[in-house]
């Protein structure tokens, strides 16, 4: 009985140490999660304003750069319109400067940021005068030397003190951030030693409330570090952590005499990838294009999301002759389909590379000259570009060149050549391509593949695309008047192909000119359907129904399957001239085209060849039963008038007219 009340008491003192230490460490606890949470707040608070100034930096930055910009394009502005909107651009960039200015001015700042931000004060005053006199001279003096001498050694020279200023503004406003994710790590780790300590001399449970606040704190300190420095959709580095890294590695390459590489690349289409299937599914080709540049780079490289569709790879000890290496093999990483439900989607990318030493040794000149030579890169439909300074006088023409495209297609100033398409079987002429050309004042004679793309890059290729079917059926309407029923070709843009109201456009062209549909063709590549085949479809589809004929251009160059080709409701294949101008000597290519011309007739197609230039050619083409052909042999572009006297003394057009006779007389 004395033992059982021993033993009563003992578990009485166990017990009631065991409910002291129990809430000794629930106290703790208390505690600790209070002061992890208070540090979280204030932490988040830090980070949230920091952002916001950082935002507002950034703000600040980029207005300079663009009205940097327009001070440069302002002499090269022939137009007093585009200049007179250059101005507007340039004034309104100095609003959003000082906008950003004074949200940052009212904001709690510490001491150095209020030193950094009264000299840009102090600098701006002094700026602001020069920089305007220098704008003024652009739109009165007409001494283009001396007004980009003042620009070189006036208003450059303001700015990009300011931007320097701005520039160290940043990087004290990153550095703070920084040092706040460190205050509070520090802290979180020293709650964490001491509920770990407490646990391993207390019970078991204290240990386990130990290891579970510290895990908590840990995981909090992570995700909150990941704010500040990873990119939330995709787990990237951002921008901030970039520039970080950017920096070190410059350092580190200075001392080591190393060379290091930065490859900027944009998605190319990403934004019909998104208007078509989504933004769901746009997050998602984001997600799986940050994981497949993971795999490619090693684990010491930085891969980058700064926004959008923009990345940025940070490579470690690269050297310039390694470029065309690591370009292709990021290439190769994205050529495999992406799969979404029961979509493919293929997407490209474009790459634009820079060197450290050997372009420039500065973190923002290397990210700002690799987005010029991505630019490049996807103008000319290259890949991947490595930067080269000409390409920043090609981006300033660029600019002026969009702006006089627009004047181009509102005033008529570009016209159309005409090439003839003859039939095999009755040596007439059946149909014309209407090819658009751009006689420039002062470039000269410009072939489409110079403003094609400038045209879509402006959203300009439904106003184009109009023109050129306008001024195709007029001159259709007059040729059919003189006796010539012939069809007219038209090209359409694969950006034609996202726009849903293409049939209504086509039907107004067609109700105006008065002319039927089935004179009509209109012509597209095998990748402008595939690059959107559920638009695609349900517009070529419509355009069918209204009687339209359709041809798929350049066939064999694409990706297209054949299942899919026998879903479209075309009437005509156009074989690559890539094939044709060769085949009479290269038997393989002569294989392709016939193959072509069968798999045409037995889907119950008609078949073009393109490129014939010679009578070997012609004559192959006639022995396997191609239907028309198209090349110089026959006939070179050429413009209205020319088309005219060819009407008249061409042998093809005169078999034309025979064969109209012999119907008739029937």
């Amino acid at each position: 009985m004395k033992r059982r009340v021993q033993h009563l008491g003992m578990s009485a003192w166990i017990g009631l140490g065991f409910v002291v230490v129990l809430g000794l460490m629930v106290s703790l606890s208390t505690i600790g999660l209070g002061y992890v949470a208070e540090n979280n707040q204030r932490l988040k608070s830090i980070t949230q304003i920091n952002n916001v100034k950082i935002e507002l930096a950034t703000e600040m930055q980029s207005a300079l750069r663009e009205r940097a910009l327009s001070i440069y394009a302002l002499p090269i502005l022939a137009d007093p319109f585009d200049k007179d909107d250059e101005i507007q651009r340039f004034n309104a960039q100095a609003i959003v400067y000082l906008k950003a200015w004074n949200r940052l001015e009212g904001m709690s700042l510490s001491p150095k940021e209020h030193a950094v931000l009264s000299n840009i004060r102090g600098l701006t005053r002094t700026a602001q005068p020069e920089v305007q006199k220098v704008v003024d001279m652009s739109t009165s003096v007409d001494d283009q030397a001396h007004v980009f001498n003042q620009i070189r050694n006036v208003a450059m020279p303001r700015q990009r003190v300011l931007a320097e200023q701005v520039n160290v503004l940043l990087a004290l406003q990153r550095q703070q951030t920084v040092a706040a994710v460190k205050a509070a790590e520090k802290s979180y780790a020293h709650v964490g030693d001491l509920m770990l300590g407490l646990g391993t001399a207390a019970l078991l449970i204290s240990i386990m409330i130990a290891v579970f606040v510290s895990q908590r704190v840990a995981r909090q300190a992570m995700q909150l570090a990941a704010q500040a420095m990873y990119d939330p959709l995709t787990g990237l580095a951002n921008r901030s952590l970039l520039l970080d890294r950017l920096d070190h590695e410059i350092e580190l390459s200075r001392r080591e005499h190393l060379s290091f590489g930065v490859v900027l690349m944009d998605l190319d289409r990403f934004k019909e990838v998104n208007d078509t299937l989504g933004h769901d599914v746009g997050d998602e080709l984001l997600r799986e294009v940050g994981r497949r540049l993971k795999a490619v780079v090693r684990a010491g490289d930085t891969v980058s999301r700064l926004g959008g569709d923009e990345y940025v790879l940070l490579i470690h000890k690269l050297e310039p002759d390694e470029a065309s290496f690591i370009a292709n093999k990021i290439l190769a990483a994205l050529d495999k389909p992406f799969h979404w439900q029961n979509e493919s989607i293929d997407i490209s990318a474009s790459l634009g590379i820079t060197f450290y030493p050997s372009h420039c040794t500065d973190s923002s000149e290397l990210l700002r000259r690799a987005d010029i030579a991505m630019y490049a890169g996807k103008r000319a439909g290259t890949g991947y570009t490595l930067y080269a300074p000409d390409q920043e006088r090609t981006s300033r023409g660029d600019l002026s060149l969009k702006s006089e495209l627009r004047e181009a297609i509102q005033s008529n100033q570009l016209s159309l050549y005409y090439q003839p398409q003859i039939d095999h079987a009755s040596l007439g002429i059946v149909a014309l391509e209407a090819l658009v050309r751009w006689n420039h004042p002062q470039r000269g004679f410009l072939s489409p593949d110079s403003f094609i793309p400038l045209a879509e890059d402006m959203g300009l290729i439904g106003p184009l695309t109009r023109w050129v079917l306008r001024t195709a059926l007029t001159r259709l309407v007059a040729l059919h008047q003189q006796g010539y029923p012939l069809t007219m070709a038209i090209n359409l843009s694969a950006r034609n192909l996202h726009d849903m109201t293409l049939p209504a456009s086509v039907l107004a062209e067609l109700t105006e000119s008065g002319m039927d549909a089935k004179f009509l063709t209109l012509e597209i590549t095998e990748s402008a359907v595939m690059s959107n085949p559920s638009n695609g479809l349900a517009i070529l589809t419509e355009l069918d129904r209204m009687g339209v004929t359709l041809a798929i251009d350049d066939f064999g160059t694409g990706y297209s399957s054949l299942a899919y080709l026998k879903r479209l409701p075309v009437d005509e294949l156009k074989i690559d001239k890539s094939f044709v101008t060769h085949m009479a000597e290269d038997e393989n290519d002569a294989v392709i085209v016939r193959s072509t011309i069968d798999l045409a007739h037995n889907l119950g197609l008609k078949v073009t060849a393109e490129g014939v230039e010679t009578q070997d050619v012609w004559d192959v083409l006639e022995i396997l039963g191609c239907d028309f052909s198209q090349g110089y042999f026959m006939g070179r572009p050429m413009p209205a008038d020319k088309l005219d006297a060819w009407l008249l003394e061409s042998v093809y057009s005169r078999a034309q007219a025979d064969t109209l006779y012999a119907v008739e007389s029937s």
